[in-house]
């Protein structure tokens, strides 16, 4: 998952990751040190990160228009790219009240390119429909203009889906080992088959030894236990 979404960071890009984002911190850096050296990254949390008063900084530079790229997950998230960080059932009477969007919003407009992710893939977490809208994926009432973001893709632990709508997400790739059988059991929402669908390629020995080094090193600052037991 690391090496698939440091690959959607383009040399040049400004991108960046929110709080609770451990993979995508891991993957902005590992951009940076491999095929995206002149890029521009931000980690929420980091020792580098450069904006005065926490977050008001890097909001109103991705009001600018000038992010190319932030990673935005959900515990819901359905088909039309819509991310759920707000309750689960009623938002009046939720079953599960959760921590709120936190700025959700706002990117999925701004940002040129948005990049969800899930750290399990499974129906309850990818939904034919999320119960309470924290961030839209696909707003066709608005011009380029009004919304110059929008959602690109989905990474999962068990493939990638392109997302390009109003048409359904398309399975575009498969991690090694996984069937499209089992991803459409463990996926609640309806997507297309890539008739050109890939295996999503495993990092080369060089990205591996810079994840397990310099990136491991300052993702431990801050996530210590990610960096523990998954690195």
């Amino acid at each position: 998952m690391i090496g698939a979404l440091a690959r959607q960071v383009r040399n040049g890009d400004w991108a960046a990751c929110g709080t609770l984002s451990a993979m995508p911190a891991a993957a902005l850096w590992l951009a940076k040190l491999t095929h995206a050296p002149n890029a521009e990254v931000f980690v929420a949390g980091s020792r580098d990160w450069p904006f005065e008063g926490e977050w008001q900084g890097f909001f109103d530079l991705a009001q600018t228009g000038r992010l190319n790229v932030f990673f935005l997950s959900g515990a819901q998230i359905d088909g039309r790219g819509n991310i759920n960080l707000m309750a689960v059932g009623d938002y009046q009477r939720p079953q599960v009240r959760l921590p709120g969007g936190a700025g959700s919003a706002i990117l999925a407009y701004a940002v040129e390119r948005v990049v969800l992710f899930k750290t399990a893939h499974e129906p309850r977490g990818l939904v034919p429909k999320v119960d309470v809208v924290t961030a839209p994926g696909y707003t066709p009432q608005l011009s380029p203009r009004q919304r110059p973001g929008r959602v690109t893709c989905l990474v999962t632990p068990k493939c990638i889906f392109g997302f390009t709508p109003p048409d359904p997400p398309v399975l575009e790739s498969l991690h090694p080992g996984v069937t499209q059988e089992e991803v459409r059991q463990l996926t609640g929402f309806e997507f297309q088959t890539s008739p050109e669908i890939t295996t999503t390629p495993d990092l080369i020995p060089e990205a591996r030894k810079l994840l397990y080094g310099p990136v491991r090193e300052k993702l431990a600052r801050v996530y210590p236990q990610f960096a523990k037991r998954i690195l």
